[in-house]
């Protein structure tokens, strides 16, 4: 007696899933659609059951990470027993971790050339900066410096995505040992500046 085995057909999500795992462990390089189809064992038809070619599963692939890093965020905002210097270093611990390094920088590399990958990444550093906004006003920072702040925090972020393998290394140790002292100088510092509007700054 025979038995056919029936195997699972495979949705976008799936072929998403596999091509960010082979960034993280293998580089943009590696995400091809011969070898997408060789890790997941089907052939090149179903890829093209889902996908028009390689720039739309990159794309697709920006959704999703955009996706993933909401959720992270979303979790992180949830921990309200953590104080908020606590809650944004967990934040930018999670954005120098060397997976999340190797997938960003990959989708903002495409973002040069793919119109629809740029606009997810522009909504992604949104995203990124509003919440790193929300959190310095928690802790008592007047508006604008809360925004430049959070402005100059994203701003070293992805400037480390793109920038991290020529430079000294940042760990999650330095983050969390760094972030709490240059918040506190921040926070203590004397109103000197002027908004646009001529109101001080408070």
């Amino acid at each position: 007696m025979t038995s056919s085995r029936r195997t699972r057909r495979l949705s976008a999500t799936d072929w998403v899933d596999a091509a960010l795992a082979l960034v993280t462990s293998d580089g943009a390089h590696a995400v091809t659609i011969a070898r997408l189809c060789t890790t997941l064992k089907v052939t090149k038809g179903s890829f093209y059951w889902h996908f028009d070619d390689l720039d739309a599963l990159r794309e697709a692939m920006a959704v999703r990470w955009q996706t993933m890093n909401r959720q992270r965020v979303a979790d992180l905002e949830a921990l309200s027993e953590l104080p908020p210097d606590e809650r944004l270093a967990a934040l930018s611990t999670m954005l120098v971790g060397d997976d999340h390094l190797t997938v960003e920088r990959a989708i903002r590399s495409w973002a040069r050339s793919n119109d629809e990958v740029a606009h997810t990444v522009r909504s992604i550093d949104e995203e990124i900066f509003a919440a790193v906004d929300a959190t310095l006003r928690e802790l008592q920072l007047s508006p604008r410096r809360a925004r430049v702040l959070a402005g100059l925090l994203v701003y070293a972020g992805i400037g480390y995505i793109h920038g991290h393998e020529g430079l000294p290394r940042i760990s999650a140790q330095d983050v969390q040992h760094t972030l709490p002292g240059l918040l506190s100088f921040t926070a203590g510092q004397p109103p000197t500046e002027r908004d646009p509007d001529g109101s001080p700054d408070h």
